[in-house]
């Protein structure tokens, strides 16, 4: 038997098809047949109006019903082909189509999350963070006011300013009358930078410039700027320890003059200037510009320059150091740092300013050539032109009263230079030229 709704085979004793859950009252729950229905593979047919096995006789009787339909489970031996169904393209659309509740949206959701049935408002989008663009980055500033430029700046002014200022005053009460036991260094007045030495106060104007043009380029994240401002800022900071020593001059004289017996009664009165306190303020502020300046020194990836160039530089600055310390005639190597208590020689301060020259001069030069870097080019030149402007004016004369590098050597009685002095700043004059020419090289082939 099968079932009228679903075509199932079912038992005679069923009630209801196992497959659909029809009911089969009428087809196997009944006691009398009304219809014979006829199999088309069976050969036997069943008597209509016997009753079937297993039912009694207090059984209910059904009405007679027509002839249930045969329902056939053949299938055909081949699937069905089905016809390809063309995918419409989604439409086009942009973020100007949307809402502007809506136009923030994350591009990485995928389009299949929708909330809501096809067709509602509640289909859009899930995510609503926005992902930032190239054009809403913010802009690198193209400059820079920075450290170096301020302290740059702030340095120049005070070395031009004390350069060009009264440094030490002598002052006396009386009318003093020149005696044979007077110091000759020994006289009254104002003192400038010009006085110790009149290529002193050029050597400061030089250092100055290096400072405000290493400095402008700094703002403009140029390296070799930020090198440059350190350099001379170290430069400045040597000069400036030499003036300061050389300013004891006239401070001892007066000291020596004072402590000679004399029946005169006088009062000496020293000051030190505001240019001498504007010259200390100059030489530290440099200093200060090269320890900001090294974060751009760290920060330089570029590729080096040549090493060669670099170690000959470092040599050559080697050289100028050591020239202006070798001794000459009767000194020996120690007074470079050892005082003789006598008139007229240099006094204390003025050994300690010769050798903060000479160790700067060295740490602008062999760190500069040494760090293989167009910052360290900048450092080395910067801090190595107003010393080769000391030897230069020394060794032409082109001033009436220069000094060297480092004053003088120890024992000398003039201020004529050393020859491994001379070989020292000429070896940097040329390195310096021959690294900027190989700088600008390697810049023109990195561009091609």
């Amino acid at each position: 038997m099968l079932c009228h709704e679903c075509g199932k085979a079912v038992e005679p004793d069923q009630r209801f098809c196992g497959n659909c859950g029809a009911s089969l009252r009428g087809i196997t729950d009944r006691t009398e047949v009304v219809a014979e229905i006829v199999d088309a593979d069976e050969t036997e047919a069943g008597t209509v109006g016997e009753p079937e096995p297993g039912w009694s006789d207090d059984d209910p009787v059904w009405a007679a019903t027509g002839a249930v339909p045969v329902l056939t489970t053949d299938l055909p031996a081949t699937e069905p082909v089905l016809a390809a169904v063309p995918v419409a393209e989604p439409p086009a659309w942009s973020l100007g189509d949307l809402p502007d509740a809506t136009r923030e949206v994350d591009v990485w959701a995928s389009s299949a999350e929708r909330y809501g049935p096809p067709g509602s408002t509640a289909e859009m989008p899930a995510a609503t963070t926005a992902m930032p663009t190239a054009g809403s980055m913010p802009a690198r500033p193209r400059t820079r006011f920075g450290a170096v430029t301020f302290f740059g700046l702030l340095a120049a002014i005070a070395g031009l300013l004390g350069s060009f200022s009264v440094a030490v005053s002598v002052e006396s009460d009386a009318r003093l009358v020149p005696t044979d036991t007077m110091p000759p260094t020994f006289r009254t007045g104002s003192w400038y930078v010009d006085d110790f030495a009149d290529n002193l106060s050029v050597g400061v104007l030089i250092a100055a410039v290096l400072v405000v043009v290493g400095g402008i380029a700094a703002m403009f994240r140029w390296r070799w700027g930020s090198g440059l401002a350190a350099g001379g800022g170290l430069a400045l900071g040597g000069l400036a320890a030499l003036a300061v020593g050389l300013a004891q001059f006239p401070i001892q004289a007066a000291r020596d003059f004072a402590a000679i017996p004399n029946s005169q009664e006088f009062t000496l009165t020293l000051t030190r200037d505001i240019g001498y306190w504007l010259l200390i303020g100059a030489g530290g502020l440099g200093v200060l510009v090269f320890f900001a300046a090294l974060n751009d020194a760290f920060g330089d990836l570029r590729p080096g320059l040549n090493p060669w160039f670099a170690a000959l530089g470092a040599l050559a600055t080697a050289t100028a150091v050591l020239g202006p310390m070798l001794p000459e005639g009767t000194a020996v190597f120690s007074d470079n740092w050892f005082r003789v208590d006598q008139m007229g020689e240099p006094p204390a301060l003025l050994l300690t300013g010769r050798l903060v020259q000479l160790a700067l001069l060295f740490v602008s030069g062999v760190i500069g050539y040494l760090s293989v870097r167009r910052w360290g080019l900048g450092l080395a030149i910067g801090g190595s032109l107003p010393i080769v402007w000391l030897g230069v004016s020394t060794l032409f004369g082109i001033t009436s009263n220069p000094i060297g590098p480092a004053y003088r050597n120890p024992g000398a009685d003039d201020a004529d230079l050393h020859g491994v002095t001379i070989i020292g700043l000429s070896a940097i004059v040329a390195m310096a030229i021959l690294a900027i020419v190989a700088a600008y090289d390697q810049t023109t082939r990195e561009r091609r």
